[in-house]
């Protein structure tokens, strides 16, 4: 009986005290405090890309140049395959903005020729590397660039006299500037996906010397101006 009595009371206490709290006025609604989100481009990343460039090399003779007569264009289109690597990193500066660095070498298959009335010359483009800074804006996993900054590459300049007939060929480093756009997915945490235009212009040239015959004389000017378009694999770390 005294057990019943004691439960009862409790209950009855309990059930007081729960109608005496609901009555109680009710503090503010706080929201939790939002985390920060993570800016999901940051960090270094690493690729490869290939594509297609195609281009003008203009082509001009001094005047000791057997290969050429009076008056005669030696420039030429040049066209062909790419395929490199690149390396950078990203850094994200707001929400949506996005400052970067990027190296990047590329070898090429860009080669043109051009026959003239007494031979022949060809340019072809080795490789060609830049480095350039990217500066973009991302909408989630999506982010929109655009670059510039210095290229560098090496021109195989070659020459025949078609009258003694003798060949001439040498290479020379070209230094100049580059600038394009391009477009990247964040396709899953690590892997990307992008595509690029680029335009270069590894500037004036000149090549010197002797024909292989030991006699004919080679003075020409060679100025590489050329765009690509590349599609892009990078791993971000």
């Amino acid at each position: 009986m005294r057990t019943t009595t004691l439960v009862a009371s409790i209950l009855v206490g309990l059930g007081v005290g729960a109608a005496q709290a609901a009555d109680l006025p009710r503090g503010p609604f706080t929201k939790a405090p939002m985390m920060a989100p993570m800016p999901m481009w940051q960090g270094w990343y690493a690729g490869i890309h290939g594509g297609y460039g195609w281009g003008d090399a203009d082509r001009s003779l001094g005047a000791t140049d057997v290969v050429f007569t009076a008056g005669e264009d030696a420039s030429h289109r040049v066209r062909g395959a790419m395929f490199g690597g690149h390396a950078g990193y990203n850094w994200q500066v707001a929400p949506n903005y996005l400052f970067g660095l990027e190296g990047s070498i590329t070898w090429s298959g860009i080669e043109g020729s051009k026959s003239l009335l007494l031979g022949s010359v060809n340019s072809d483009l080795e490789w060609v590397a830049t480095f350039t800074p990217r500066l973009g804006w991302t909408n989630n996993n999506w982010l929109f660039y655009v670059k510039g900054g210095v290229a560098g590459g090496r021109v195989k300049m070659t020459g025949t006299d078609l009258a003694a007939p003798t060949t001439f060929s040498a290479s020379h480093s070209h230094v100049g500037w580059t600038a394009g756009a391009g477009i990247e997915v964040l396709a899953s945490q690590n892997w990307v996906f992008g595509i690029e235009y680029n335009y270069y212009d590894l500037g004036t040239e000149s090549v010197g010397g002797l024909y292989a015959d030991g006699a004919s004389a080679l003075s020409q000017r060679n100025d590489l101006k050329f765009s690509s378009v590349l599609a892009r694999l990078s791993y971000k770390y």
